[in-house]
Order: structure tokens, then C-alpha cells, then sequence
């Protein structure tokens, strides 16, 4: 196929180390602002007199603009430039990490939030940088900042849960550093390929969005709202409609005259190792991010009352975390090696087999607090493989000035399968809930349901070639 390489515009002067380090400290704030949210949000109500449906209400705008954020900017990265529009997001998330530290307000929280959902096109884009200057180091690149994603997000939280122990607000501080460092960092990558200045189609981006905003609401609000409630059903049958739509536009086929103005190209899903990695991509988001709940509710449990658990307190499961990421920062390290020896194909499947063997240890031996925990951090093993595996594989076959594009359709498909988990393991909770809490019954179900997803994501990804031949130029035919 035609792989549409420009020669690479980076100075020769540009090391590989350098690059990569830099694009390291840039997805470090990636890493700590998903991090630290999680122990700071649900602790603001005494500190700033907010009730749970409104800390509820945070972590929704959260959701959303994640979602509608991430094909936004990946679609700008090829339109406007990579470099340029990477440095507009990361002076966009420092800006909002700077507002919530210093005015911290529901007002400004909520601004914020929004502010730092941008880290979503940090990979995209240095996805695209790196197969335009550094075709050869794709994947050691993108392994290198997989795992500063995984051990910051890790440390994020526990440092804000020192940090914001007694007044939560002080937590906002971590990111500012980080920040800090980020922003000086976007200054030294190289620009990429030069920006198409291809205009951007305002209806299919406007569909594509509100239909994104519809969806993820319903599937976060469905537990409160009630799933066959109005306000439910039709936010969600609205967003369906409006996706649809979306879709029929930007899969329009050219004329003799002129060719349709898209949000983003669809047809890159016919290529076939391009719509497995991304139905893979979505059973791995559903099966994974989604049990993070989960997990601490267990860990909190006390087993004196509830039969299970450990009865851990909010440092104690920030703690766990934290060393779990540490597995799944060595595990994404790992990756490109692994597939050098096994191919891709073997690389996708290993990931989803060890994803479900963590779910199958949590079963086992959630009756020891080793056990358990032994089982969670096979799971983060599973999650640092694939999270690496399906971004670099994600763009292995489109053309190189379309990689921020097919990273960012790699990373829709996260978020939704991460929105609809989600939903399911709250269906489940509530289904099963007895008083309030959920019983070990419960925990069993979703371990069962997540694992077979993960099971499920290693049965797609059989379909994936077993091994592609690498090109002069790094990427693979």
C-alpha cells in the first residue's frame, strides 16, 4: 500500500533518547492528572460543601469531555500539525492544573476537569511525530510512554493522597510541577510531518460529539437516573442516532467532482489490522479500566461484616496502586521485545491472556490479601501490555500522515469500551447490591464478566496477522 512517507523534518541533531525523553515528561502529566483526580474528587465535599450528586457530576464531565475530546484533537494534529497542536494541549492541561491549585471552586473544578481531559491526544500526536522523524523507534517509543503512564498514574495518586490527607484542595499542587516540566518539554520534539491544512467538516465533527455527549451520559447516569428511565432512554437513544449519522457522513464515498469533507476517515477501518486492533482496543478498555472501582470497594471491605475484604483505608489502596503500576510500567517496557520475538499477533493474545488469568487469581484467591493482591497485579501486567500492544499497532498500516488520526480512533474506541464497562459493572452492582453493598456474588459476576471480555479481546486479536514484515522506512506492510 501506499504509505505516503515524507522525509522526516526533525534535525539530525535530534537523538532518539532525547525524544523519547521528552515525550516521557510530557505523558508524566498525562499520567498524574488521571491519577490524582481519583482520591481528590470524592473527598472535596466537607472542604468545598459538595454533595455526592455533584462529585458525581464531576467525574461526568470528566467522562464526556474525555470522550469528545479525543477525536477532536487527533483530527487537529494532522490538519494543523502535530507539534504545533501538542503544545496547545499541554498548555491547555497546564492551564487548568494551575486554576484548580490556586482558585480551587466547584466553578473552576469543573472548568478544569475539562481543561485536563486534553492529555487524551498526548499519545496521537507524538505517535505521529515519532513515524514522521523516528520511524525505526515507533515502538520502543511508544513502550517508553506507555509505561510513564502507567507508574504516574500510580503516583499520582498516592501523592495526592499525602499531600491532600487533611485538606484535599492542596492534592491540585502535584500536577503544577509536572506541568511545568511538560510545557518545556513540548519545546524540544521536532515538528513531524508538515500540517495538511486539510479544513476540518464542522456537521460530521458536530454529530460526532453531541452523539459522544448523549452516550457516555446515559451509560454514567443510567445506575442514578435509572437505565429505563426517560432522561435515560433518550439521551442515549439520541446520542445512538447522532453517532449513526456521523458515521453515514464520513463513510460518504467520493464523487467525480470532489471528494466529502470527513471529521475523521472511517475507511481506515477497512483495513483489516487496523478494525481489529480497534475491537480488540474496546474489549480491553471494557474489561480493564472499568474494575478500577471495583477494586477498591474490595480492598475497602471489611470482613468482619461483609464476609470479604481487607478493609483497607484510602492510602492503603493508593498504595497497592502505586505498586501495581510499577508492573505495568515494566510490563509495557517489555512489549516491543516481546513482540520482536512472538510477532504481533502473539504480542495481543499474550496481553488478553494475562488480563483474564488476573481476573481467574482475584476469583480464586480473594480470600487472602496476598492472594488478591497477587491477582490484581497480573491484571496491571495485562494492562501495561496492551496498552502499548494496540497504540502502536493501531497505526502500523495507515498511511504516516493519517497516524494521529488512526491513534485517535484507537483511543475513541478505548473510551467507549471504558464508558460501557462502566455501565455494566454498575448494572451488575446495583442488580446485586443487598443494603447498599455489594456481596461477594456480585464481585464474582464482574470478575467472570470482565474476565470473558478479556478472553474475548484475545479471540479477536487471533485475527490479526501472525507476523508483519517490517519496511525500510519502520513501517509495517
Amino acid at each position: 500500500m501506499n504509505t505516503g512517507i515524507a522525509t522526516p523534518s526533525s534535525p539530525a541533531r535530534t537523538s532518539v533518547l532525547g525524544l523519547i525523553v521528552a515525550m516521557a515528561l510530557i505523558e508524566a502529566l498525562s499520567g498524574i492528572t488521571q491519577g490524582y483526580l481519583n482520591p481528590i474528587l470524592p473527598a472535596l465535599g466537607p472542604e468545598l460543601h459538595l454533595d455526592d450528586p455533584t462529585i458525581n457530576g464531576l467525574f461526568l464531565i470528566s467522562n464526556v469531555a474525555f470522550a469528545v475530546m479525543t477525536p477532536i484533537i487527533s483530527r487537529l494534529g494532522d490538519s494543523w500539525g502535530c507539534r504545533l497542536v501538542l503544545r496547545i494541549s499541554t498548555a491547555t492541561v497546564a492551564a487548568g492544573a494551575v486554576l484548580m491549585a490556586v482558585a480551587p471552586s466547584l466553578l473552576t473544578i469543573s472548568v478544569g476537569v475539562v481543561l485536563l481531559t486534553c492529555v487524551v491526544g498526548f499519545i496521537p500526536l507524538m505517535m505521529g511525530i515519532l513515524r514522521a522523524t523516528r520511524p525505526e523507534s515507533t515502538r520502543s517509543g511508544v513502550g517508553a510512554m506507555i509505561g510513564t503512564l502507567m507508574i504516574t498514574v500510580g503516583v499520582g495518586g498516592l501523592l495526592a493522597g499525602i499531600v491532600g490527607a487533611e485538606h484535599p484542595t492542596l492534592g491540585f499542587w502535584i500536577a503544577v510541577p509536572f506541568a511545568a516540566v511538560a510545557l518545556i518539554a513540548s519545546f524540544f520534539v521536532p515538528e513531524g510531518l508538515p500540517a495538511t491544512r486539510e479544513p476540518i467538516a464542522i456537521l460530521p465533527l458536530a454529530l460526532c460529539s453531541l452523539g459522544l455527549i448523549g452516550l457516555v451520559t446515559a451509560l454514567s447516569m443510567g445506575p442514578d437516573w435509572g437505565w429505563l428511565s426517560a432522561p435515560t432512554l433518550v439521551t442515549g437513544l439520541a446520542g445512538i442516532l447522532l453517532l449513526a449519522l456521523w458515521v453515514r457522513l464520513d463513510l460518504r464515498k467520493a464523487t467525480t467532482t470532489a471528494a466529502p469533507r470527513r471529521f475523521i476517515d472511517l475507511h481506515l477501518l477497512a483495513v483489516p489490522r487496523v478494525r481489529t486492533v480497534t475491537i480488540a482496543t474496546f474489549l480491553f478498555g471494557f474489561s480493564s479500566i472499568s474494575y478500577f472501582g471495583s477494586n477498591g470497594l474490595f480492598l475497602h471491605s471489611d470482613s468482619a461484616a461483609a464476609g470479604f475484604g481487607f478493609g483497607m483505608g484510602p492510602m492503603d489502596i493508593a498504595a497497592v496502586l502505586a505498586a501495581a503500576s510499577v508492573l505495568g510500567f515494566l510490563s509495557s517496557l517489555a512489549l516491543p521485545p516481546l513482540m520482536a520475538r512472538v510477532g504481533e499477533r502473539g504480542g495481543l493474545v499474550c496481553a488478553a491472556a494475562i488480563l483474564a488469568a488476573g481476573f481467574l487469581l482475584m476469583g480464586l484467591l480473594h480470600g487472602s490479601m496476598i492472594g488478591y493482591v497477587a491477582g490484581f497485579g497480573v491484571f496491571y501486567l495485562g494492562l501495561g501490555m496492551y496498552q502499548a500492544a494496540t497504540r502502536t499497532l493501531s497505526v502500523e498500516g495507515v498511511p504516516v500522515e493519517e497516524t494521529s488520526t488512526a491513534a485517535g480512533l484507537n483511543e475513541l474506541a478505548l473510551s467507549v469500551g471504558i464508558s460501557i464497562g462502566a455501565a455494566v459493572v454498575r448494572l451488575i452492582s446495583a442488580a446485586s447490591a443487598v443494603n447498599g453493598k455489594i456481596p461477594l456474588s456480585g464481585f464474582a459476576v464482574i470478575w467472570v464478566t470482565l474476565g470473558l471480555a478479556a478472553a474475548l479481546a484475545g479471540v479477536v486479536s487471533l485475527r490479526y496477522p501472525k507476523r508483519t514484515a517490517a519496511l525500510g522506512n519502520g513501517v509495517r506492510a
